[in-house]
């Protein structure tokens, strides 16, 4: 019976996943989103990323403490790609235009190329930023900057899609697939995803995944929960897992997953379509 209950929890954990891929882009983690340091409030970076291009608008101050506006509309990715890291690069323009009280005129629009930035994310929530300005070179750690938690509650049709691997018996590694009704409840620090789905030959199956989750800018992630999965009745296994660049929007979310239990080693992508009546 044990045997029997965990070859379908595996098939079962995969199929998560399919709903929504872990990124927002098809290039990389979406990070769009304002950035700045948390030590050096007053200044910032807007980032807006479409496919594998950045835009980049800045909000700094002079040497005699007004404010200043740069934009970098073109940064795109280095090659080669740092092993652990993804970087961009691009010029860097300082922007003049008509006065906004007065009548629009396209002629007036201009813009000097002052230096280059380049912006190394490291992890879907942090980032080094380096650029120059004039000649004045400046390196910042940076990171998303959060005023609203995105709220993830809801309900979806979707789940977990993974890579099992280590796993005790060698038959079950490769790709799992659960599928199903995904309920999300959020509290002030803690969010729980219970997927309700059927096995292969048609038994009622359950898992559960919680834990206390933090935010920077848009994104949520999950540093370390508990997960367990109930198969007609009885329980199959029990794991730990972690989620990051959990990403909630209007019609879904997603977020990469890892996670093991007592038989593998999970890899994937956790997500879900929202239900209309949700």
């Amino acid at each position: 019976m044990i045997e029997i209950l965990r070859r379908f929890t595996l098939a079962l954990l995969a199929g998560l996943a399919f709903a929504l891929p872990a990124q927002a882009t098809s290039y990389s983690t979406d990070f769009t989103d304002l950035w700045w340091n948390p030590a050096e409030s007053g200044w910032g970076m807007n980032v807006i990323q479409q496919d594998e291009t950045l835009f980049l608008t800045f909000f700094l101050y002079g040497p005699d403490n007004t404010a200043r506006w740069y934009v970098a509309s073109s940064v795109k990715p280095t090659i080669p790609q740092p092993s652990n890291a993804t970087r961009f690069t691009g010029a860097l323009y300082r922007t003049t235009g008509p006065w906004f009280g007065g009548t629009f005129n396209p002629v007036d629009v201009g813009r000097t190329e002052v230096g280059a930035v380049t912006v190394t994310f490291d992890s879907s929530d942090t980032a080094t930023l380096s650029y120059t300005i004039d000649g004045t070179p400046v390196v910042k750690v940076i990171e998303r900057q959060g005023f609203r938690v995105n709220s993830v509650a809801g309900v979806y049709a979707g789940g977990l899609v993974a890579l099992a691997s280590g796993c005790t018996d060698t038959l079950a590694n490769g790709p799992l697939d659960m599928l199903g009704t995904t309920t999300v409840t959020q509290a002030t620090d803690q969010v729980s995803f219970k997927v309700a789905f059927y096995t292969p030959i048609g038994q009622t199956a359950t898992c559960t995944f919680t834990g206390a989750y933090s935010h920077k800018g848009r994104m949520i992630s999950v540093p370390s929960g508990s997960f367990s999965c109930v198969v007609n009745g009885f329980q199959a296994n029990a794991g730990v897992f972690a989620m990051s660049a959990l990403d909630a929007q209007l019609n879904g979310f997603h977020a990469t997953f890892t996670g093991r239990d007592q038989y593998c080693t999970y890899n994937g992508r956790f997500g879900g379509t929202r239900d209309v009546a949700g």
